[in-house]
């Protein structure tokens, strides 16, 4: 069974190299909606030591959005923490200002998280972001917002094929997600493997997202493999 790659898995001790891909109907990061466009989503992860190197990326079957995203992590115990750089490329324009990181021209968006991993007998897992530098602007002042959004996720693991993630996040003051404090996350998801024959499975999820701050509700299909 695959999960969408939303979030960065912890680090491992060993080394480890994992490559997965969705195909879904809309991509909804942190409540809000980023494309509405069956996208596809690669990502490769390359662990070590505790330490993870991965890059994610979206794009869209009309061209309408692209993302692509690198990051790393650090995993100790029960706890992460990771630095993730967002890119989102023109990619109808010849040139990208991929090396540009000039405020305010700059299309890198830096986040920096904390997360609690949550453990076998307590699968409740906590992630803290704040984005620490990019085009997170306040447009009269020019100044980072410095955008928070926290979220917990509980997970409900009824089989081995079947999986239910409950989730809830919000933002304690004005910044990208919301004017002021505001819960501008919660939903549900479910990862399932569907079986086409005695052989062969398909792994599916759904995922169901209201935000409350924009009155916006969303419901999102995919397919994975993973490698």
């Amino acid at each position: 069974m695959v999960e969408p790659p939303e979030k960065i898995p912890p680090a491992t001790d060993t080394l480890s190299l994992e490559f997965s891909a969705s195909f879904q109907s809309r991509h909804v990061w942190r409540g809000t909606l980023t494309c509405k466009a069956w996208n596809i989503q690669p990502t490769i992860n390359v662990s070590r030591k505790n330490f993870l190197l991965g890059t994610w990326a979206a794009y869209t079957v009309d061209n309408s959005y692209a993302e692509v995203d690198l990051y790393l992590s650090y995993t100790i115990g029960s706890f992460s923490f990771a630095v993730l750089d967002y890119f989102c490329p023109d990619e109808n324009q010849q040139f990208n200002r991929l090396f540009d990181f000039k405020q305010p021209s700059t299309k890198h968006t830096i986040d920096a998280t904390l997360s609690f991993n949550g453990t076998d007998n307590f699968p409740l897992q906590i992630m803290a972001s704040t984005l620490i530098y990019g085009d997170d602007l306040e447009p009269i002042s020019g100044k980072n917002y410095f955008s928070t959004y926290v979220e917990a996720n509980y997970t409900l693991e009824r089989s081995p094929d079947q999986r239910f993630d409950f989730f809830v996040g919000f933002t304690p003051y004005k910044g990208y997600y919301a004017n002021s404090f505001n819960l501008v996350n919660a939903g549900f998801s479910i990862n399932q493997s569907l079986m086409v024959t005695e052989t062969f499975q398909i792994p599916v999820f759904g995922k169901f997202c209201f935000n409350p701050y924009k009155e916006s509700i969303h419901f999102v299909f995919g397919i994975s493999i993973k490698v």
